[in-house]
């Protein structure tokens, strides 16, 4: 690895690291909204008295007349999640971590869930920003894929397995 590539690394690890003292928040709090922004996808962690998910909201912005456009991304970090209520079911199929395959899972189309607090972080790719900000709302919805995620991550809070039919109970047609 080139310095400057380790150096750009540090410096980035260091932007990271402040965001806990930011917001007056555990380190190891930030775990999920890390990883979502590292890695892509849902987390969730908990270690004693810190319990967060992050789930992560995808919105295309596409320019017809250029025939270009960028991936906004809103990550969302929950301290301490609570659901508070559940509507509808989406079947669909999952992969999680170290599991084999794919499973065939029923989801709530729509959550509702509290938080002790919510940190959004939108990452702008064209302008190479990352705005990280606390929102003044502790309580807030969501449908279709993010109410899928953050439903997987509750489980994964209360130490549940992820249960569902496996693949091989479709057929081919």
């Amino acid at each position: 690895m080139e310095t400057d590539a380790i150096r750009g690394e540090i410096a980035f690890a260091v932007a990271e690291a402040a965001l806990a003292v930011r917001f007056n928040i555990p380190a190891d709090a930030l775990i999920p909204l890390l990883f979502s922004l590292q890695y892509g996808g849902d987390w969730s962690y908990a270690s004693g008295s810190v319990a967060a998910i992050s789930v992560v909201e995808k919105r295309t912005v596409y320019d017809e007349e250029s025939r270009t456009g960028y991936s906004l991304e809103e990550i969302y970090l929950f301290m301490n999640p609570v659901l508070l209520h559940r509507e509808g079911t989406v079947h669909r199929l999952e992969k999680c971590g170290g599991a084999p395959a794919r499973l065939l899972v029923a989801r709530p189309y729509r959550v509702r869930l509290d938080a002790d607090r919510v940190i959004r972080m939108t990452v702008h790719p064209l302008e190479r920003e990352i705005r990280t900000e606390e929102l003044d709302m502790t309580e807030m919805a969501f449908s279709g894929s993010a109410a899928y995620g953050i439903d997987h991550e509750l489980e994964h809070l209360a130490g549940q397995e992820i249960a569902g039919e496996e693949l091989r109970v479709f057929r081919f047609g």
